[in-house]
């Protein structure tokens, strides 16, 4: 049997500003947007950095809502500190430049800097739910 993985589901407050941050700093698109209203109680999105025709080989699934399963249920605590969600960037300067936007809109956490040969040079943002989110360039992954 051989299991691969296919999603990350976050529980967000707010479907648009997650899926405008997440646009804007990662280049992850919607890919499909549905309400399971009937049968969770929320709201969902997939968003993809895919590309066309492998789009849904994997995810990162946005809900919104409270599920009728978990009565009371609401976003998780955000991921930190050190925790976070790795995104590759293309170059230096894309790592620098989604550093001044976070730096403007009061969102950046750290750097940006090398830090390692492992993890390579980069920035840590704040999504709109407060989970750390890692930009990176020359990282070993990606």
């Amino acid at each position: 049997m051989k299991i691969q993985w296919t999603h990350l589901a976050l529980h967000v407050r707010s479907l648009e500003a997650s899926m405008e941050f997440y646009g804007r700093y990662t280049g992850m698109r919607p890919i499909k947007r549905h309400s399971d209203a009937a049968s969770t109680g929320m709201e969902v999105v997939w968003l993809s950095d895919r590309p066309a025709g492998r789009e849904s080989e994997f995810v990162m699934v946005l809900q919104q809502g409270e599920p009728h399963i978990l009565p009371g249920a609401q976003p998780q605590t955000p991921i930190g500190p050190l925790s976070h969600l790795g995104f590759s960037a293309p170059s230096r300067d894309a790592v620098d430049c989604a550093a001044v936007a976070a730096r403007e809109q009061g969102i950046l956490r750290y750097g940006p800097a090398f830090l390692n040969e492992n993890a390579g040079y980069m920035c840590v943002i704040s999504d709109p739910d407060g989970h750390n989110v890692e930009l990176s360039y020359g990282q070993s992954l990606g």
